[in-house]
């Protein structure tokens, strides 16, 4: 960058600030005239507002300290004051669509942050209502069009899944009617819309956002897609291929001794000792082990090999589900490195998400036996069925890019339930279509975290791009901020610091930290400095996909 374009950089950076700053200050002068008494009637009268397809239920002024339970059943605390408006939005008949919008009493930064759920949806998430509010935004969030578990079970009949209206509803536009109806009651809140609107979620609410980038671009001005679970219905087709071998051959499954020595394995071979070490590969992409080198030989202590049916497992699992009539790749397989954490792939995935879905939509019987999916004609029927109410799977992405939109999707490399090169081979379509990777990067940033698993956690560091709030509020350590300051200020996202904390608990203490790195760069040691510190590596150019 040229000493003209830097300087002017920091002049925008500048004014950007001071109006933000301002907008700030003029809605927290607004709210400290009126006064909490005033405040607390002016949420109340929302109950009487007029907003198109919403009925407001309930809107009353909530002070820091409340409690409310997760769908978990975790208590949540509220840190801030908030008008919490409770409403349905209904646009047909059928639709009966959960909101609820959180709105600052005091302090609003002026923007809108729609947040996401997980699973089957079904309720309310205040574990993401809070963070949000509490940093200034007016928080959004949908049981996604029905009420219910974020999961099902085998022989369990899921209404809104039978239910066309409410299965794309989950599936394909609550989030959107969400962000209508939000806009609109921040609107008749605060006597003006926000003006900038921001999407973060993770898994099911990483598809969201994908939903959201693809077919209601003109929603959000930023959009964070989280581990997502954009190609839903042919991730249930990978639970299934995952766990069809074990349920036909139990001494295929690899047990948790065989995955630590898979793991280990993967690590040594492809890593050295840094990633034995470290407990994750930095470049996956770049290791291509081969599981029949750890096979039992005679005499040898099964503890410490594969039996020939569990390294057929392992082969299953590294490769793409497919079509055995035409070969196709249904869904990618999943990457080396990420062994330790495929417990959940072999089994649990099924009962709890793949069955109950599938058996509801495109098999009309609670009670379909999930081991007779045939790869080829019953693919085709998931494609039919299922496929066009819940997928946002096009490169397209040009009305997005042409308004403005930016979108940072992160991805862990050892994620426990979605393929981990999906998304990689998802970008490589993207650059295709607008005209390179560059082209894409304008608007498209790939975050890929080496050691992550499904929206946090596994062996790496972990805290960019999930579910928990970060400790950190900068560009370089949250996404969010990250989306804010390019959306705003034009800062492209080049890289983040990632923190693994001891026992993943921040209470704990710092274990390490890394660079995570914008797609196709990879975090390379320097050769020097503490592996501790983030500072001790850099972002390289990598390898690309599509050169394998």
């Amino acid at each position: 960058m040229t000493v003209r374009r830097s300087i002017a950089a920091r002049w925008l950076f500048a004014v950007a600030l001071c109006a933000a700053a301002m907008l700030e200050a003029g809605a927290a002068r607004a709210a400290q005239a009126a006064g909490y008494d005033g405040q607390t009637r002016a949420c109340s009268a929302l109950e009487r507002a007029t907003i198109e397809n919403t009925r407001i239920s309930s809107a009353e002024a909530v002070p820091a300290g409340t409690t409310f339970n997760d769908p978990s059943g975790a208590p949540v605390q509220t840190t801030t004051p908030v008008c919490r408006v409770v409403a349905t939005v209904s646009t047909q008949s059928a639709e009966q669509i959960g909101i609820e919008v959180w709105l600052p009493l005091g302090g609003w930064n002026g923007r809108l942050l729609g947040v996401g759920s997980g699973g089957f949806g079904g309720a309310i998430v205040y574990s993401a209502l809070v963070p949000a509010v509490a940093r200034g935004f007016v928080a959004a969030n949908t049981d996604t069009g029905h009420r219910g578990g974020a999961q099902g079970a085998i022989g369990q009949p899921l209404s809104w899944a039978q239910n066309p209206v409410q299965l794309r509803d989950w599936g394909h536009t609550s989030i959107h009617w969400m962000t209508v109806a939000a806009k609109a009651i921040t609107r008749a809140y605060y006597g003006q819309a926000p003006a900038r609107s921001y999407y973060s979620g993770c898994s099911t609410g990483g598809a969201e956002a994908m939903e959201e980038a693809e077919f209601f671009p003109e929603d959000y001005d930023g959009v964070h897609a989280g581990s997502p679970g954009m190609h839903y219905s042919h991730l249930m087709e990978s639970f299934l291929w995952g766990a069809l071998l074990p349920a036909k051959q139990p001494a295929a499954r690899l047990t948790p001794s065989a995955l630590a020595t898979l793991n280990q394995a993967v690590l040594q071979h492809c890593g050295g000792t840094d990633a034995a070490s470290d407990g994750f590969l930095a470049n996956p992409l770049t290791c291509h082990f081969d599981p029949a080198r750890l096979q039992c030989k005679a005499g040898e202590d099964p503890a410490h090999c594969l039996s020939a049916a569990q390294v057929q497992q392992a082969q299953r699992l590294y490769s793409p589900v497919l079509d055995p009539r035409t070969g196709r790749a249904l869904y990618p397989g999943f990457a080396r490195g990420s062994e330790s954490q495929w417990a959940l792939i072999q089994g649990a995935l099924v009962p709890n998400y793949a069955q109950p879905l599938l058996a509801n939509t495109v098999f009309d019987n609670p009670d379909w036996d999930w081991t007779t999916f045939d790869f080829a004609a019953d693919a085709d029927r998931v494609d039919a069925v299922l496929s066009p109410n819940i997928d946002a799977m096009s490169p397209d992405l040009s009305r997005f890019r042409r308004r403005g939109g930016k979108l940072i999707m992160t991805q862990g490399w050892a994620d426990a339930l979605n393929a981990q090169t999906l998304p990689v081979e998802y970008f490589e379509e993207v650059a295709n279509e607008a005209g390179g990777v560059r082209a894409a990067q304008s608007f498209y940033r790939l975050v890929m975290a080496p050691g992550m698993s499904h929206c946090g956690g596994g062996p790496g560091p972990n805290t960019v791009g999930g579910n928990l709030p970060p400790v950190h509020l900068d560009p370089e350590r949250d996404v969010v901020s990250a989306l804010q300051a390019w959306v705003e200020q034009g800062r492209a996202p080049e890289s983040f610091v990632s923190t693994k904390y001891v026992n993943d608990d921040p209470a704990s203490g710092v274990q390490f930290e890394r660079p995570v790195c914008v797609y196709p760069d990879v975090p390379r040691y320097k050769g020097h400095g503490d592996r501790r510190f983030a500072s001790s590596f850099a972002c390289v150019p990598g390898p690309r996909l599509t050169s394998h």
